[in-house]
């Protein structure tokens, strides 16, 4: 039986109580709640990450529009958009987009990061 969100509105509230319920246990005052508390932030959180990736001309921006409905991020063929955008909601009263285009030494830098992360061998750029 599926809650609906009206039920949902005071879940912080009662998984505090029953992580308070749970301290007041002795034989349970050293259980980790560590991974409570992070699920429970993931699930009360308005905010998530989907990533979109692929090739260039492959069609991720005109996905993203057609998931949204709308004509949010400029697509055609070729090489349209090319750069990472960040959508996040916001009220249609209060939207508005940033662009932001980095440097060919921040696209070097960023690059070079991502090499050492995934170790690779640093490519000469």
């Amino acid at each position: 039986m599926s809650q609906s969100p009206l039920q949902c509105q005071n879940l912080k509230a009662q998984v505090d109580e029953i992580l308070e319920l749970l301290h007041q246990e002795s034989a349970l005052r050293a259980c980790d709640i560590t991974p409570v508390q992070t699920s429970l932030g993931k699930a009360i959180s308005p905010k998530f990450e989907i990533v979109f990736a692929g090739a260039f001309s492959a069609g991720k921006s005109m996905l993203i529009n057609a998931l949204l409905g709308r004509e949010l991020l400029y697509s055609a063929e070729g090489h349209a958009t090319g750069t990472e955008c960040k959508i996040e909601y916001a009220a249609p009263d209060r939207e508005r987009v940033v662009l932001t285009f980095l440097s060919e030494a921040e696209v070097r830098e960023q690059a070079i990061s991502i090499c050492q992360q995934l170790v690779l061998l640093t490519l000469a750029i």
